[in-house]
């Protein structure tokens, strides 16, 4: 039970860490194209989680680093899971690409089943249903009705995205586990940040992105702080959760991220809607109950009326 709280209190303080990612983007986001801002950001998280590695006396995991499989992992899984998501956002709505992401933990699930090493279980099952239903909500714009989303295009890459984030997420949970949560995030990173740096050289060389970017001071420290804390530490966090309660039920705290950006908005002026705090609840009761041991409950209570059938009358 005590890692079970401890699991779902890391997955909640990395999500908050991962959310404030995006207010300081749009800070820079029009001084910088994104395909280029992708691989500074990983950069930033590499070169972090590399001197928080080193001062904490985790330089071992270098030569126990299963570096073939990192390799993979962190060049294709998620190199490819970034450059998709930043593609797919383009060209997708706003509330259509949340709808997408809100799907983590029913990917989650569907991996899980085809690898055997999960099972569909009442619990798990309506959890599921309500963190993906809140999750839609929170990311709903007000004023727009339930089904108020529209195709631009962009929704198989953004599919695609989710999906490889979410087996990156297990893969890495299961492949990686001889090294410690802030090596598997701090080289998966680095491999990832020469991966996406490739695409974005590429993408300059052959025209199909603008080289629009901005070295300024200013500019660079957000990037930095999205780098080494929204991204680096809370991917850390992440896998640290992962370890605990599953890769399932740690996806299912992703889709409050937009509830705590509405509520750093909220700090400055922004305003919170009813749907979105209704989103919020879904979403953490889903995670709760998805974590009940229902099917224990019942089985137990089934067995005592089986007890209690075979008692001779009278007795």
């Amino acid at each position: 039970m005590r890692h079970r709280l401890s699991g779902n209190a890391i997955a909640f303080i990395a999500m908050i860490l991962w959310a404030t990612q995006f207010p300081v983007t749009a800070a820079i986001i029009d001084r910088w194209d994104p395909v280029l801002l992708a691989p500074f950001r990983a950069g930033f998280s590499a070169v972090f989680l590399l001197f928080l590695l080193l001062v904490t006396g985790g330089a071992h995991n270098v030569t126990r680093a299963p570096w073939p499989h990192v390799w993979w992992i962190g060049g294709g899984l998620l190199s490819a899971s970034t450059v998709l998501f930043i593609w797919g956002q383009k060209y997708t709505d706003p509330v259509t690409a949340a709808i997408i992401i809100s799907m983590m933990p029913l990917i989650s699930a569907g991996l899980g089943l085809l690898e055997r090493t999960e099972r569909l279980t009442v619990s798990i099952v309506a959890g599921i249903a309500l963190a993906v239903i809140g999750g839609y909500l929170t990311n709903l714009r007000p004023g727009e009705g339930l089904l108020a989303f529209g195709f631009q295009g962009g929704e198989p890459y953004m599919l695609a995205s989710v999906f490889l984030f979410v087996w990156y997420s297990r893969v890495t949970a299961k492949r990686l586990t001889g090294i410690s949560n802030l090596a598997q995030a701090c080289f998966t990173l680095m491999v990832a940040a020469l991966g996406t740096a490739a695409v974005a050289i590429g993408c300059v060389m052959l025209g199909i992105v603008d080289p629009v970017y901005d070295i300024s001071v200013k500019s660079m420290s957000y990037i930095a702080w999205c780098g080494a804390i929204a991204i680096g530490l809370a991917m850390t966090l992440w896998f640290a959760a992962i370890r605990r309660i599953g890769v399932t039920i740690t996806t299912m705290h992703h889709n409050l991220v937009p509830f705590y950006v509405i509520l750093m908005a909220t700090m400055v002026g922004g305003t919170m809607h009813l749907n979105q705090t209704w989103g919020a609840l879904l979403v953490f009761l889903g995670a709760a109950l998805a974590q009940l041991p229902i099917e224990s409950w019942l089985r137990k209570r089934r067995s005592r009326r089986g007890d209690y059938a075979d008692v001779p009358a009278g007795n």
